[in-house]
């Protein structure tokens, strides 16, 4: 059996601290509210700005997973600074212009 708690005024309710510690939620989270076959569900939800939502296109994750796993595989160079980067960069871009 679940945990019984009240519904205080203003049909504000308080999730027991068990509830909030296993959901890892804090305080300002935001969480869905839906009416299932008589019963409350309550399922924690992260919202995501409009401006934000290019990063959540499928083609998107795919490329941040890809790069994950390169990572993960050791396959990807690390540089000292920016500008040696860009130093490397622009030699490629030279050397393909040759060819």
């Amino acid at each position: 059996m679940g945990t019984l708690i009240k519904l205080r005024n203003r049909a504000q309710i308080t999730l027991p601290k068990e509830v909030v510690k296993t959901l890892g939620l804090k305080n300002g989270d935001d969480l869905e509210i839906e009416i299932k076959r008589g019963r409350v569900i309550i399922t924690p939800i992260a919202v995501i700005p409009k401006d934000e939502l290019w990063a959540w296109k499928p083609e998107i994750r795919a490329a941040i997973e890809e790069g994950r796993k390169e990572v993960r595989e050791g396959k990807l160079k690390t540089y000292v600074s920016v500008d040696e980067m860009w130093d490397e960069i622009d030699a490629e871009e030279e050397f393909n212009a040759e060819i």
